[in-house]
């Protein structure tokens, strides 16, 4: 059991090391602001964190700006 879980974290661990390798750098901020944004909300949950105004303020805007450079980018080309 301990072999299994040590090889499912080293698969997730190679995986997101090819990502952030081969990968665009506006995927690497998405894939980032993803996370944060994961991690805030199973925060809430299991810690009892409260979300502020200023928190999602942030992450809409960090969620938002990749997807408006690519916007930017294929109306561009």
């Amino acid at each position: 059991m301990i072999v299994e879980e040590a090889d499912i974290k080293l698969n997730f661990g190679i995986a997101i090391s090819m990502v952030m390798k081969y990968a665009d750098n506006i995927v690497k901020v998405y894939s980032t602001s993803v996370a944060m944004l994961l991690t805030a909300i199973v925060s809430v949950f299991l810690f009892g964190f409260n979300l502020t105004l200023a928190f999602f303020l942030g992450a809409t805007q960090v969620t938002e700006i990749p997807f408006n450079s690519f916007l930017y980018c294929w109306n561009k080309s």
